[in-house]
């Protein structure tokens, strides 16, 4: 993909790996990025690119309250010297109740917001002022992207824009299938999350308790990757029901290793009770790794239905058992899902397509700025 000299700032957190990768992939493309964030950079990510201008900011913790958002309009005289020092041709501002917020007080143009999930399902719900919020930020938006179907349909309360999906892409030089083969000693069940009541992951060690005693002639395992608010009380679970010699917990693991432990897995299980998207399923997916996933809307566009993965209900332990178990016993179904799954996502999920689309979402501000351009 061939961009434009575009010089495009974008506002987001420098630590999410989402944020990294657009980033990262626009640069090499060929496009200016400044990063404009909240927080500082706990490692050098951009250093090695030399089309990434990191416009460092003081130190600031982030809040989910009413205060603690409206108090980002504090940065914005820093945001208005970064812009006029960064001169960007394009301002993108990824998350639409923070740094949508704070893009939208510069009243820049054209100005592009990228909704990731919680920024319209949960914060717009709180109360009228978060719903107005919202209203104002996509009200000043000239293009608004989303990740998926949900995404889109949710934006719909809150203006009458029409909204682009763009998914977060996966980036398959990176999560492709390890060339090293999988134990045949025993069967290993991922889960890549944080450790928060809304993951029910809770639940996935009861499930898997349930399926090691019954099947007590296979090597099961139980890898638990995150770190989060209930990790000890899993622990505990886990202790009392006498299995600690077979759930691994690994704790944060940095993105760009996250590859190599999806290819020791077998199958990843992500029982949800929300998402927007599904990023890790998708990364699994790639990796040819068969998925077991709650039957949410914000799956549809990863698991359009049962044929591409293993489909429980998020809060039914019942219904995870049933699902690990038919993943477990059908060798022949693991395999066609996979294969399906791996077909979705390079067809509709690879990063270099998503690149493109939003490039030509820039194409086309840059392009309609020229012609408002008097000569």
């Amino acid at each position: 993909m061939k961009c434009s000299t575009n010089r495009i700032l974008f506002l987001g957190d420098i630590n999410s790996p989402h944020f990294q990768k657009w980033v990262l992939a626009l640069a090499k493309a060929g496009t200016i990025v400044g990063i404009f964030s909240f927080n500082n950079s706990k490692e050098d990510w951009w250093l090695s690119e030399q089309n990434i201008i990191y416009l460092k900011q003081s130190k600031s913790k982030q809040s989910n309250t009413l205060f603690g958002k409206l108090s980002y309009a504090t940065f914005l005289p820093q945001l208005l010297y970064c812009i006029i020092k960064f001169k960007p041709t394009i301002l993108h501002a990824h998350y639409a109740s923070s740094y949508g917020l704070i893009g939208a007080l510069t009243f820049f143009k054209p100005y592009v917001v990228s909704v990731w999930g919680s920024d319209v399902i949960n914060f717009p719900k709180q109360s009228k002022i978060h719903k107005l919020i919202i209203k104002f930020v996509l009200w000043r938006a000239t293009k608004i992207c989303v990740s998926s179907t949900l995404l889109k349909r949710e934006v719909k309360n809150y203006t009458k824009k029409p909204s682009i999906i763009i998914p977060f892409g996966i980036d398959l030089t990176i999560f492709t299938t390890a060339k090293l083969k999988k134990p045949s000693t025993h069967f290993t069940f991922g889960c890549i999350k944080h450790f928060e009541e809304i993951y029910n992951i809770d639940k996935v060690v009861e499930a898997f308790y349930l399926l090691v005693k019954k099947y007590t002639h296979y090597s099961l395992i139980l890898v638990l990757v995150g770190n989060g608010k209930t990790k000890k009380k899993v622990e505990k679970r886990v202790y009392d029901l006498g299995i600690s010699d077979r759930v691994n917990f690994l704790g944060f693991i940095q993105h760009k290793f996250i590859p190599q432990y999806l290819n020791t897995f077998n199958a990843l299980i992500n029982t949800s009770e929300y998402e927007s998207f599904g990023v890790s399923i998708a990364e699994a997916m790639a990796c040819k790794v068969p998925v077991i996933v709650s039957d949410i809307d914000g799956f549809k566009d990863l698991v359009p239905d049962s044929r591409n993965a293993f489909i429980s209900k998020s809060t039914s332990i019942e219904d995870i058992l049933k699902a690990m178990e038919t993943c477990l016993l059908n060798a022949k179904q693991r395999n066609e899902a996979t294969i399906r799954s791996y077909n979705l996502v390079i067809q509709n999920f690879n990063l270099i397509n998503n690149l493109e689309q939003m490039n030509s979402v820039y194409k086309e501000l840059t392009f309609t700025l020229k012609l408002k351009t008097p000569k």
